[in-house]
């Protein structure tokens, strides 16, 4: 049977959300030369810093408008982000619609209604159902019908971290950016002294003087004093003597502004397999799914109300124990092994962990024909 050609959609001006894109390409899992990117035309000063962006990245695109999307005739739509024009994209019913997320979270925007509107929808696995299920956004009658359907670590993204032990031990900080909206600012970046309170006795405790951070790459893109949130943290653990690097492709430095973080002694990077993490340090977001499926145990940044919610949800004993509350005293419980790969099995669909990133797809499209 031939394969159908994949289109992944994207309505964004955020140069992140590109990148983030991008990455499904460099994993493996969409093939470069079936797969189509539709981005939607906008007359806005990102459409160049995108079009750069994939022409390095030697990916085929397109910029569409809506004709567009309606001439379509055949094939499979991949929607990593919801977008207020998914909704007129969704309307052509010569192409089979799935929605993919870029990433497995227990943010409020994984839980939006609009994702009734596709054929189907990717979780990583049995949280992503009930979580769907719990919001009413989908029922029972939904998941047997194969409206929901669990990928394991399909779309979750990787840390970069190397898996070997052979790299340099260092503790991992992966705040999540600031949100599009204030409801949906999980970032514990503002809590500057909190932050760097929190590394500085995790550095003491683990006997380990580096640091990794790697922020999400829209980070300040909707409040820019998070950029500089980031940098005092940085500035603040390089005074203490710490050994500090940055993920390079996440923070946008200027020339001047990457020339004062050497001078300081800080570094950057684009490759992070160079080191492996001794413990990890998150926010609500996504890299938690990752850091459950590289088997890295970590603490969790979150306000009093979040983490009520968290424990409140099945298999979420590592949550009572591995959460670090906003504005308050500094605990760090014993971090049960047990718990966390309860959590991890709960989060992820571990069934997908023998079948290549490349055949994903295929298998997908081949139980869809099924249904």
């Amino acid at each position: 049977m031939a394969i159908p050609p994949y289109f992944i959609y994207l309505d964004t001006k955020i140069i992140g959300a590109v990148k983030q894109t991008i990455t499904f390409f460099e994993h493996g899992v969409f093939p470069r030369e079936n797969t189509i990117i539709l981005v939607k035309k906008y007359k806005h000063k990102s459409a160049k810093i995108i079009e750069r962006a994939l022409n390095k990245a030697s990916l085929n695109y397109h910029f569409v408008n809506a004709a567009y999307l309606d001439a379509l005739k055949e094939g499979v739509i991949f929607y990593p982000f919801n977008a207020q024009s998914n909704c007129r994209a969704v309307a052509n019913r010569n192409l089979t619609h799935i929605f993919i997320t870029h990433g497995e979270s227990n943010k409020i925007t994984s839980v939006k209604p609009i994702v009734r509107i596709y054929d189907h929808v990717i979780t990583a696995g049995n949280a992503g159902i009930d979580r769907l299920i719990a919001h009413k956004i989908f029922s029972q009658y939904d998941v047997e019908a194969g409206r929901i359907i669990p990928m394991g670590d399909t779309f979750i993204g990787k840390t970069g971290l190397d898996h070997t032990g052979k790299g340099i031990p260092a503790i991992f900080y992966v705040p999540t950016w600031e949100g599009g909206i204030e409801q949906e600012n999980y970032s514990s970046l503002s809590y500057v002294g909190q932050v760097t309170n929190t590394l500085l006795l995790l550095s003491k405790h683990y006997q380990i003087n580096e640091i990794v951070i790697r922020p999400h790459p829209n980070t300040g893109h909707r409040l820019q004093n998070y950029h500089q949130f980031l940098m005092d943290i940085v500035k603040t653990l390089l005074h203490k003597g710490l050994k500090v690097t940055l993920y390079k492709p996440h923070v946008g430095l200027t020339f001047s502004q990457a020339w004062k973080l050497r001078r300081n002694g800080g570094t950057l990077t684009s490759d992070l397999s160079k080191f492996y993490a001794i413990i990890g340090l998150c926010d609500i977001s996504a890299i938690e799914s990752q850091l459950l499926n590289e088997n890295i145990f970590y603490y969790l940044f979150c306000s009093k109300a979040q983490k009520e919610y968290l424990i409140s949800l099945k298999n979420s004993q590592y949550y009572k124990t591995n959460t670090l509350t906003f504005g308050e005293k500094l605990y760090f419980h014993h971090i049960s092994k047990d718990d966390f790969y309860q959590l991890r099995n709960y989060m992820i669909e571990q069934n997908y962990l023998n079948i290549p990133l490349n055949q994903r797809i295929e298998q997908l499209l081949a139980k869809l024909n099924q249904l």
